[in-house]
């Protein structure tokens, strides 16, 4: 079976006491599903050589009810489906959070927000609903991209435009966080780009 164990601690065990006085019954217990924000499990759970599903649902605990446990038997054929299920399911959904982005698309608004707008990484990880690592990350990967696009010169970079000095700063902190021969390349055509002042 490809899901976790189960291993709860005891504030969740505090607040599924109904699964808790269940759980001494099974030998194996594993989570096929687990939702924190809903405060919901489904396990897949072994008593007696008898798998059974057992969903706990954690409810609201300004009311009486903390806790709905619900169980059903399931036999070898339903064990099966469940394996083929998981296999599917972790085929298709490789471990980690998908991204709910287009890297290239925000990565360039966060760059021209930050480097041409002077907005921070805190108020544009808020306004683009993203973390504010997240947010440093992709601007990060699109200032060195600028910067290449600079040196190669796909890029002009002329004195006077509106926005010289922060094309400079582009390139000064690729010089800054790159090492060995990209750091020579980005800090010779800043020299040169200076002196051409």
């Amino acid at each position: 079976m490809s899901s976790m164990k189960l291993n709860l601690d005891g504030a969740e065990m505090m607040a599924r006491k109904r699964l808790a006085r269940r759980m001494v019954d099974f030998e194996t217990i594993y989570v096929l599903h687990r939702d924190d924000r809903k405060g919901y499990l489904l396990l897949l759970a072994l008593e007696e050589e008898q798998w059974r599903i057992l969903e706990s649902i954690s409810l609201d605990h300004s009311r009486d009810r903390m806790e709905e446990l619900h169980e059903m038997p399931i036999d070898k054929d339903g064990i099966e489906a469940i394996r083929m299920a998981l296999k599917h399911w972790t085929a298709a959904n490789p471990p980690g959070r998908p991204a709910k982005y287009d890297p290239d698309q925000e990565g360039q608004e966060i760059f021209v927000y930050h480097v041409y707008g002077g907005k921070t990484i805190r108020a544009i990880a808020k306004d683009m609903h993203m973390g504010p690592a997240t947010v440093q990350k992709l601007l990060n990967r699109v200032r060195f991209k600028v910067a290449d696009q600079f040196v190669e010169g796909e890029l002009p970079l002329e004195p006077g435009a509106p926005n010289y000095e922060q094309n400079l700063g582009v390139l000064r902190w690729a010089a800054k966080n790159s090492t060995g021969e990209t750091r020579a390349r980005y800090t010779d055509f800043l020299k040169a780009a200076l002196l051409e002042i």
